[in-house]
C-alpha cells in the first residue's frame, strides 16, 4: 500500500502513515466538525493495512487538543491496533506524548492506556521546538 499522508489544517492533525517504515504518526489539534469524515478513511485505510501488514509498527500520538468527537476515532484507532497485535502477535508500539506540563493531555493518554492494557504503551512529555 502506498503511504497515507494528510497535512494538517487549522482543524485536523498532520496524519503520516508511513508503509516503508512503518512509523505512523497522528499530530496536532483535532477539533473538526466533521471528525467522521476526517478519521473514517484513516480508520478504513488502517484497517485494510493491517490485513497485509507483517512487519513491527510504531504508533506515535502527539496532540495539541482534541475534541470528544475525535476522542472516539482515536479510540477505535487503538481498538483496531489492539486487536491487530492479540490476533498477529506481531509487535506494536503505542508512544503518546504531550506537552511538557499538559496534564489535561497526559491524562487522556492514561486512560486510552488503561483501556488498552494489551498494547504496549508509552506516556511521555515532550518539549516543543
Amino acid at each position: 500500500m502506498i503511504n497515507l499522508i494528510i497535512e494538517r489544517t487549522k482543524y485536523t492533525p498532520l496524519v503520516s502513515f508511513n508503509t516503508d517504515t512503518n512509523i505512523f504518526e497522528i499530530s496536532g489539534e483535532s477539533y473538526s466538525e466533521d471528525s467522521v469524515d476526517f478519521y473514517q478513511p484513516i480508520v478504513e485505510w488502517l484497517q485494510d493495512y493491517l490485513k497485509q501488514n507483517t512487519k513491527p509498527l510504531t504508533f506515535n500520538f502527539f496532540f495539541i487538543y482534541f475534541n470528544t468527537n475525535s476522542s472516539q476515532f482515536i479510540y477505535e484507532i487503538l481498538e483496531a491496533l489492539e486487536e491487530y497485535y492479540l490476533k498477529t502477535n506481531i509487535p506494536v508500539q503505542i508512544n503518546w506524548s504531550v506537552k511538557t506540563n499538559d496534564q489535561d493531555m497526559m491524562e487522556d493518554g492514561e486512560n486510552f492506556q488503561e483501556s488498552f492494557d494489551k498494547l504496549p504503551f508509552k506516556l511521555a512529555y515532550q518539549q516543543l521546538v
